[in-house]
């Protein structure tokens, strides 16, 4: 519980600091139920260009390949996940590292 107050945090802050639209959306998705919303490393592989920066608005489980090079930010990975993103030559980072770290980059898709 006091994680997902952190988090929370951090992604308000990431929209306090940068007016972004995208901040305050996930972090109202987030403030509900972030782990409903479960996605495949293939719906990825399908859905987003090669060295994009992705927020996924749940869980990332690892069905399916990924060959992209792709910066994911997510509430929750599985082990299978973090794997393959990372032989990618992508990171899967959890969403308050990745609010930090991206919260002024541009171009980022969100996937749920």
């Amino acid at each position: 519980m006091a994680e997902n107050i952190e988090t929370l945090k951090s992604l308000r802050e990431a929209y306090r600091e940068t007016r972004r639209p995208i901040w305050r959306a996930v972090y109202k998705e987030g403030s509900r139920s972030a782990l409903k919303h479960v996605v495949n490393v293939s719906k990825i592989e399908r859905l987003v260009p090669d060295g994009a920066y992705v927020v996924v608005l749940g869980k990332v489980l690892g069905g399916g390949s990924l060959t992209k090079k792709v910066h994911v930010g997510a509430f929750g990975f599985s082990r299978a996940a973090k794997e393959k993103i990372n032989k990618a030559g992508g990171e899967a980072l959890m969403i308050d590292e990745f609010a930090r770290k991206y919260k002024d980059q541009g171009g980022i898709i969100i996937v749920k």
